[in-house]
C-alpha cells in the first residue's frame, strides 16, 4: 500500500469520530436558550444600546456570576449582526468547533516527536463522546467551557515555544482565555512557572507581570457572587471526590458502581500525573533532552497536568457542598478526558521501532471501545435535556389558554431567531383533549395511563411508570399535561438507562422499561389542575385526561439570586 493511500485512509479514521459527533449534536441540539444563555440576549439590549466605546467595552467584559464571559458576548453579537437574529444553535457550533481545536495541537505534538499519522488517531475517539453532552447544547457553556480549554492549552503551548511571535501570542491568548472564564485566570501564571522551571528567567518575569495586570483587570469591579452551598465533608470525602473528579471519564465504564469506578481511574491518572510530573521535573533539572521539542512537549504536559489538578482542587472546593455525585457531571468530564489525553502522550511517545503500531493499534481499540460505551451510556441524558428545554419554552411561551403566543413586538422579545417546534403541531389537539378528555392516536393510552401511578406530596407531583417500553429518540416518549382553569402546563417525563448489556449492545435497547416525573409545584400558578398524559410517538401524538387531578396553593418560587 502506497504512503499516499495509508495516509488517506488513517485520515478518514480520524475524521470517523468527528462526522459521528457532529451528527449526534445535530440531532438533539435545538435552538432553545438555557439558564444562562437568557443573559446574552440582555446583552444585546444592553451593548445595541450603549452610547460610547467605553460602555460598549463594559458591557462585553461585565461580570457573570464569577466569570468573565467576553468570548461568549463577541460571538454573540456576530451572529445577531452577520443574521439579524440570536441562535443559540450557532454559539453551540461555536464552541464545539473550539473543543475540535484540541486534536491539532495533539497531531503538532506528535508529529514533531517524530510519530506517525496513525498515532493521531486514538485522540478523537476519545475526546469527541457524548460525556461532554451537556456543554454540547447549551450555547453560552459550549463557547465558555470549551473554549477556555482549548485557549488555555494553545497558551500553555505557544508560551514554552522558544520561537518569540509564538511567545507574543501566548500573551494575547492568555489575555482571552482570563477572559473567557474564571478558571482562565490559571493560565499565564502557570506558564511563568513553567519558563521559571525551564530557566528563562526574562520570559518568566513578562509572564509574571502580565499575569499580575490580567487577574487585576479581572477582579477590577468585581463582586462576590452568593456562594454554593456550605459543604460538610470530611477531608476523606474531599480527597475521594477528589480523586473521583479526575477519574469521571470513567462513569460510562458498563459496571454497576460508576461512582466508585471514577473513583479507581481517578487514583490511577492521579499517580500517573504525579509520575509524569516528576519524570518531567528530573529531566528539566538535568536538562538530559537529545532532541529540542522533547523539552516543549515536557513543559507542556507539566503544564497542562498543574492546569487539571489546579482546576480540579477549586471544583471539589467550590462544588462539594451540592454533593460529591455532582463532581462527575457532565460539566467537569472533560478536564478527566484532557488528563487522559496527557497520559496518552506519555505511552506512545517513548516508543521507537516495530512495537509502535501493535502498541497504538491496541489503544485505537480501547478508544473506540470508549467512544461506543460513551454514546450508549450518555444519549439517555442528551434525550432527556432536550425534552427540558423544549416544554421549558412550551410554558414561558403559553401562559393562558388560549395557547397563543404573545405578541410582544419589542426589540428583547426579538432577539432570539424562531425555531419550528415539534409541539406547535400538539396545540389544537390539546384544546380537544381539556373539552372531550382525549385527542388524537388513543390506542393503548387507557392501558398506558392505568399502568401509571400519580402521587401528590407536600411540593411535587411524582409521576411512575414500570412497564412503557418505547425505544423512539429524540421528541418522542411521553409528557404530562396539566390543565387548569386559567392555562396549561407541560412537563417531560425521563427515562433511565438500560443496564441489560446485551440489550443495550446487541439490540440498541437504550431505555430501560419506564419512565418517571417529579413536577414541582413551585413552578406551577396556583390553582386546580387535570392531569394527562401526552404520548408522542414519531409523528403521531395521543392525549388523555383521565380523573386524577390536584391542587395546589401556591408553593414559594425556588428563584436562584444571580448578578446578570
Amino acid at each position: 500500500m502506497s504512503k499516499g493511500v495509508l495516509t488517506l485512509l488513517v485520515t478518514l479514521l480520524i475524521l470517523i469520530p468527528i462526522g459521528i459527533y457532529f451528527g449526534v449534536w445535530d440531532y438533539y441540539a435545538i435552538n432553545i436558550p438555557k439558564w444562562d444563555d437568557h443573559a446574552l440576549k440582555a446583552f444585546i439590549v444592553e451593548y445595541s444600546q450603549a452610547g460610547t466605546w467605553q460602555e460598549k467595552l463594559k458591557a462585553v467584559f461585565k461580570q457573570h456570576n464569577e466569570h468573565r464571559i467576553a468570548l461568549d458576548r463577541v460571538f454573540t453579537w456576530l451572529d445577531f449582526s452577520l443574521f439579524g437574529k440570536l441562535n443559540y444553535r450557532h454559539l453551540m457550533i461555536i464552541g464545539n468547533l473550539l473543543l475540535l481545536g484540541v486534536i491539532p495541537l495533539w497531531y503538532v505534538l506528535l508529529k514533531n516527536n517524530k510519530k506517525p499519522l496513525f498515532a493521531l488517531v486514538p485522540i478523537p475517539f476519545i475526546w469527541l463522546t457524548l460525556a461532554f453532552w451537556e456543554n454540547m447544547y447549551w450555547g453560552m457553556a459550549a463557547v465558555q467551557n470549551f473554549g477556555v480549554i482549548t485557549l488555555a492549552l494553545w497558551t500553555i503551548y505557544l508560551a514554552v515555544n522558544p520561537k518569540p511571535v509564538y511567545f507574543a501570542l501566548a500573551i494575547l491568548m492568555g489575555a482571552l482565555t482570563i477572559s473567557t472564564s474564571a478558571i482562565g485566570i490559571l493560565i499565564l501564571p502557570i506558564c511563568a512557572v513553567l519558563l521559571f522551571l525551564s530557566g528563562d528567567r526574562k520570559r518568566s518575569v513578562i509572564l509574571g507581570i502580565a499575569s499580575a495586570i490580567g487577574i487585576f483587570a479581572y477582579f477590577w469591579t468585581y463582586k462576590q457572587p452568593d456562594t454554593n452551598p456550605e459543604s460538610k465533608a470530611s477531608l476523606f470525602q474531599l480527597a475521594k471526590g477528589y480523586m473521583a473528579f479526575l477519574g469521571s471519564f470513567a462513569e460510562s465504564i458498563p459496571v454497576k458502581d460508576h461512582f466508585g469506578a471514577c473513583v479507581v481511574m481517578g487514583i490511577v491518572l492521579f499517580l500517573v500525573a504525579v509520575s509524569i510530573a516528576s519524570t518531567i521535573l528530573f529531566r528539566i533539572s538535568t536538562k538530559k533532552y537529545s532532541v529540542k521539542f522533547e523539552r516543549i512537549t515536557d513543559l507542556f504536559c507539566l503544564g497542562a497536568i498543574m492546569f487539571i489538578l489546579a482546576t480540579g482542587l477549586i471544583v471539589v472546593y467550590g462544588r462539594a457542598g451540592f454533593g460529591l455525585e455532582g463532581l462527575i457531571t457532565s460539566r467537569f468530564k472533560i478536564y478527566s478526558v484532557l488528563l487522559l489525553m496527557v497520559a496518552y502522550l506519555y505511552v506512545v511517545i517513548p516508543i521507537r521501532g516495530s512495537f509502535l503500531s501493535p502498541y497504538i493499534t491496541a489503544i485505537v481499540f480501547l478508544a473506540i471501545t470508549f467512544n461506543v460505551f460513551s454514546y450508549h451510556y450518555h444519549l439517555v441524558d442528551a434525550y432527556n435535556l432536550r425534552k427540558i428545554m423544549t416544554t421549558s419554552q412550551f410554558n414561558w411561551t403559553y401562559t393562558d389558554k388560549d395557547l397563543k403566543a404573545p405578541s410582544d413586538t419589542s426589540f428583547a422579545a426579538r432577539i432570539v431567531d424562531k425555531t419550528p417546534v415539534f409541539y406547535t403541531k400538539w396545540v389544537p389537539f390539546i384544546e380537544i383533549a381539556d373539552r372531550q378528555g382525549y385527542a388524537g392516536k388513543s390506542r393503548a393510552l387507557m392501558e398506558l395511563y392505568a399502568s401509571t401511578k400519580f402521587e401528590k406530596t407536600k411540593n411535587n407531583l411524582i409521576v411512575k411508570n414500570t412497564g412503557f417500553k418505547s425505544q423512539r429518540l429524540q421528541d418522542s416518549g411521553i409528557y404530562i399535561l396539566l390543565s387548569s382553569s386559567d392555562r396549561f402546563y407541560v412537563f417531560p417525563t425521563y427515562r433511565s438507562r438500560n443496564t441489560n448489556r446485551k440489550e443495550l449492545f446487541l439490540k440498541q435497547y437504550y431505555f430501560a422499561p419506564g419512565f418517571y416525573a417529579e413536577i414541582p409545584f413551585s413552578e406551577l400558578e396556583k390553582g386546580n389542575y387535570k392531569v394527562a398524559i401526552i404520548r408522542q410517538q414519531g409523528d403521531e401524538t395521543g392525549i388523555l385526561f383521565q380523573q386524577d387531578k390536584i391542587a395546589v396553593d401556591g408553593a414559594s418560587q425556588n428563584k436562584v439570586k444571580v448578578n446578570w
